[in-house]
């Protein structure tokens, strides 16, 4: 592994940028600070873009972007988010969240690596690249920051649709990945999509004595069987028609999948206890990337109702959608799936993600792999379709970009989203000096010339 001495010698001004960033509460609501790091964004970029600008997101912050030529008509989009999650109780922090402290070669930040190590790190991956070049780039990138993808991006649709040829790319490369629990870097391809959906039922016209039990329905019992009824025991969604709409694994795709970690032994409670719902390690592979899921978000039931039988529970359920598999296709099987074991219930649909599927094997694909191995020094684990949700079809349907998501900054145990998140200042490092190589690989592989 090689890495490019300008990183070494500039390391402490590249990660006190990577600091500053992570210095902003720039939680999606707390406009304040979402406009004072949109801003501090602003002003990094006008040294290394010559377009430079901001697009109002209804409500939001604005998504912050720079342009730079290049001489090819190949345009690569680099894609960041510079929202966070919300800190949570701050006195479950070691370190104060939004100090950026750094102790035994570790900062300590609310979205150190989710997802301001790309925002500040990708600045000067680009920012050296161009050096190399005088300048004159041998194709166009765009740098795109969203304002609130943490929130599910509301508004972005509205931006990319309006802007789209403004903003239009040959590959986007997303926030990124984290690396394998062994040190290996992985890049994730496409990503999932999800659904949301509220399943109701109101079995009473108003609560009544448990002691009733034996002679009225109970709402909630109900519910939990509707909700128990999605999934088949081993936990495959039991919905008729939703798996058959997903996209089906190659042989190729199925050889990679091999090499993918799932996780066991690490989420263990005890000996006696397994975590995943049956044995197979290869069939667990295969579902972490092929297969649909399904997850309990919340039972919700009138506080008051503690002593009696509720006339009427909701539970909110989130379907985990893979390449194929449309959000409107699915809530009308799911909804179809519910009224024939409960003809009272109501399914209604809280929100939804598409899912994008973007090839491996393409260019792009190719320079990133590539790149990979010569920055980590491993061969990177690939995930045929990215394990998490995001709005990554949006950049396909309107700009024609398919997505990678490359490993970054953030490690197994970094906590992303959880109290203490935290990366390594040497990873951040070596994240930076990835995305110099990936520059570099994509112009070997002919991007620049505009031949592929």
């Amino acid at each position: 592994m090689t890495m490019d001495p300008r990183i070494l010698e500039q390391r402490d001004s590249i990660v006190d940028r990577w600091r500053t960033i992570c210095r902003f509460a720039s939680t999606a609501d707390n406009l304040p600070e979402i406009h004072r790091a949109a801003r501090w964004l602003e002003s990094q970029l006008q040294p290394l873009f010559s377009e430079v600008g901001t697009i109002p997101v209804e409500g939001y912050g604005p998504v912050v972007y720079g342009i730079e030529r290049g001489r090819s008509a190949k345009t690569l989009m680099l894609y960041n988010h510079y929202d966070v999650q919300h800190a949570g109780d701050e006195k479950q922090w070691i370190h104060p969240p939004y100090e950026a402290q750094i102790h035994d070669g570790v900062l300590y930040a609310r979205g150190a690596c989710d997802d301001k190590a790309d925002v500040a790190g990708r600045l000067d991956s680009f920012r050296l690249w161009k050096q190399e070049h005088g300048g004159v780039l041998p194709y166009t990138v765009i740098y795109f920051a969203d304002p609130c993808e943490e929130i599910g991006s509301p508004g972005l649709e509205n931006v990319l649709r309006d802007h789209a040829e403004l903003f239009r790319s040959d590959a986007c490369l997303w926030e990124s990945y984290l690396r394998e629990e062994d040190g290996s870097p992985s890049i994730g391809f496409g990503c999932r999509g999800s659904l949301s959906v509220r399943i109701s039922v109101r079995a009473l016209k108003d609560g009544i004595h448990p002691s009733y039990g034996t002679v009225v329905r109970s709402a909630p019992l109900e519910v939990m069987k509707i909700v128990a009824g999605l999934t088949t025991d081993d936990g495959l969604v039991a919905v008729k028609g939703m798996r058959d709409l997903a996209i089906k694994a190659s042989p190729e795709a199925l050889r990679r999948v091999r090499r993918i970690g799932v996780p066991s032994e690490s989420l263990r409670l005890n000996e006696s206890t397994d975590p995943n719902p049956q044995a197979d390690m290869d069939e667990l592979r295969r579902r972490f990337i092929f297969e649909p899921g399904m997850s309990l978000a919340a039972y919700d039931l009138d506080s008051s109702s503690v002593r009696s039988i509720p006339p009427e529970c909701s539970a909110r359920v989130r379907f985990s959608l893979v390449p194929g598999m449309d959000p409107k296709q699915c809530l009308a099987l799911i909804r179809a799936h519910v009224a024939q074991r409960n003809p009272d219930a109501v399914v209604e649909m809280i929100d939804s993600i598409e899912p994008a599927y973007s090839s491996p094997d393409s260019c792009f694909g190719q320079s990133i792999t590539e790149a990979a191995q010569s920055a980590y020094g491993k061969p990177p684990v690939i995930y045929d379709i990215m394990t998490g949700a995001g709005p990554g079809a949006m950049f396909l349907k309107y700009l024609g970009a398919p997505i990678a998501s490359p490993t970054g900054t953030l490690r197994p145990d970094g906590n992303m989203h959880g109290y203490n998140e935290h990366g390594a200042v040497e990873d951040f490092l070596t994240h930076a000096n990835f995305t110099l190589t990936l520059l570099r690989e994509l112009e070997s592989h002919g991007f620049g010339r505009g031949d592929q």
